[in-house]
């Protein structure tokens, strides 16, 4: 562990950890660009025998090689087996994460990077099935990396949903590195070059898993002492043994008390119980249906502005960097929909109440207005990339951009406010899967729209629509589930009252 002051360990500690996942968060979003590449070094064109070979691009070798929907269907389920990575790892290797803390999870993230970056460097024509494991061992080893990067909020008190967020907007802004790599190629510089030199940033960011984190995991609350020289040795005090829950707080009493029995532990008893509840069946439509618009988008970019651009493959070039290059603004939005949830606990500090007036109850109505933005901003997204004009796309990439960065940045948050904390690997995994398998409807939509509809995603565009509106039901269910239980407490409330000045008029008459 790497000998610096408290201070300075946690502005390293931050600045790498949001370096990582900048770099290797999510560049799976940056299908796009990679995609446009991998077209022009002729991937799968063995598919395209009888189409007219396109003298458009920037190939390398003075040799093109034609394009055609079913390399389109396959590079589109490349894109599809990848994404599944991101929420799929979630699941398998969470009981790593909680069992063998953040070191051992780090390496296997660090791992699957270094192998699809080789994977990548050494493919060629002949050997494109490789993007398949490829892909997903980058988008699984990115969400490894992600995870185990949350942590990092502990070390900063007051501010832990703020730096939380900004880990989750680096994740989407990742997509830029590939944008990076479209335009070096564009270069000259062989796409070899590229993967292998993103394998050596991969075994350099390695490094902050010894040097900066603990073997285990960041505690929360963070003990005070935790990173601080202990005089004896003059080693760094660092917290690696399992992390123990805080300490529950009483929504109806909102006292700090050791064996308290919170609303959540009542509600949700047992894990079954919060699988079967109405508030984790319809968050987890919400979810699901709301990734498959975003996924859905990004992995039929390039048909799309072949169908909108004429197949102007210089068009079709511009309009693909222009998205991937909004696509890293995802970190400046990301810490909005933490203002959003947390707007209510700057207006308690701000009057000087403290937050020892607000519950759990408070925190979960607090994120009904992020639920019902995040719905909004997805459906304006989704009229904008069905208008067929090229200059409204540019405001759909922003639309889209900030949809996905609310959509990821509500998920973490409304699990840990809703469901006991002792489930929370379970039910974000559980989520995260099956999520990852609605996601998977991605492809048969695609195949439908290149089948009955030539090409034109209008009607799955629509229907997503329809969808991403009936999933306002949660939100107002939310705020059901909320109203009923405040009124359950105000009522045990006033029963505990009118027991107590019985109790009190009973003494006095003694």
């Amino acid at each position: 562990m790497l000998n610096l002051s408290a201070r300075v360990r946690k502005k390293v500690t931050l600045f790498c950890s949001l370096g990582e996942c900048l770099v290797f968060g999510g560049p799976t979003f940056g299908w796009a660009s990679l995609v446009y590449v991998l077209r022009d070094r002729g991937y799968f064109s063995e598919l395209c025998a009888n189409e007219t070979v396109n003298l458009t691009g920037f190939n390398q070798d003075d040799e093109y090689y034609p394009t055609c929907a079913e390399q389109d269907a396959l590079l589109q389920l490349v894109f599809i087996i990848g994404a599944f990575g991101v929420n799929s790892s979630s699941l398998f290797f969470g009981p790593v994460y909680d069992k063998y803390g953040s070191r051992l999870t780090r390496l296997i993230g660090s791992l699957f990077i270094l192998s699809a970056c080789l994977l990548f460097a050494f493919s060629s024509q002949s050997t494109a099935y490789l993007m398949f494991p490829a892909l997903h061992l980058l988008a699984s080893g990115g969400i490894l990396i992600l995870i185990t990067s949350f942590q990092v909020g502990n070390l900063f008190g007051n501010y832990r949903s703020t730096v939380v967020t900004l880990h989750s907007g680096a994740f989407g802004s990742s997509a830029i590195i590939m944008l990076f790599i479209k335009i070096v190629y564009s270069a000259g510089v062989s796409m070899m070059s590229c993967f292998l030199f993103l394998g050596g940033v991969a075994l350099l960011f390695s490094l902050n898993t010894f040097l900066l984190l603990p073997k285990y995991k960041i505690p929360w609350p963070l003990p005070d002492n935790w990173g601080t020289p202990v005089k004896a040795s003059g080693h760094i005090q660092m917290e690696e043994q399992p992390v123990l829950e805080p300490i529950n707080i009483d929504p109806l009493t909102s006292c700090n008390t050791v064996n308290t029995i919170s609303w959540q532990d009542i509600e949700y008893p047992t894990l079954i119980s919060c699988f079967k509840s109405v508030m984790f069946v319809l968050f987890l439509s919400w979810f699901a249906i709301l990734q498959l618009v975003h996924l859905f988008y990004i992995g039929t970019f390039n048909p799309r502005f072949q169908l909108l651009t004429g197949d102007d493959q210089d068009s079709i070039s511009m309009y693909t960097t222009s998205f991937t290059t909004i696509q890293a603004t995802g970190v400046l939005f990301a810490p909005l929909c933490g203002l959003v949830i947390d707007r209510n606990k700057k207006k308690l500090t701000k009057e000087r109440r403290g937050s020892e007036n607000r519950t759990s109850l408070d925190d979960l109505q607090d994120c009904i207005l992020a639920i019902v933005v995040t719905n909004l901003i997805t459906a304006a997204f989704s009229i904008g990339m069905m208008i067929p004009i090229l200059q409204v796309q540019f405001v759909t990439f922003f639309l889209q951009v900030m949809g996905r960065a609310f959509l990821y940045g509500i998920l973490a948050a409304f699990v840990a406010t809703t469901f006991p904390g002792r489930y929370f690997g379970s039910v974000y995994g559980v989520n995260s899967i099956v999520a990852a398998c609605v996601a998977l409807l991605q492809f048969p939509l695609f195949k439908l729209v290149q089948k009955y509809f030539d090409n034109n995603a209008l009607f799955v565009d629509l229907f997503l629509l329809i969808l991403n509106l009936c999933t306002l039901s949660q939100p107002l269910y939310v705020y059901y589930f909320v109203s009923k239980r405040k009124h359950a407490a105000m009522v045990t409330e006033d029963q505990a009252t009118f027991f107590e000045s019985e109790e009190d008029s009973r003494v006095k008459e003694i």
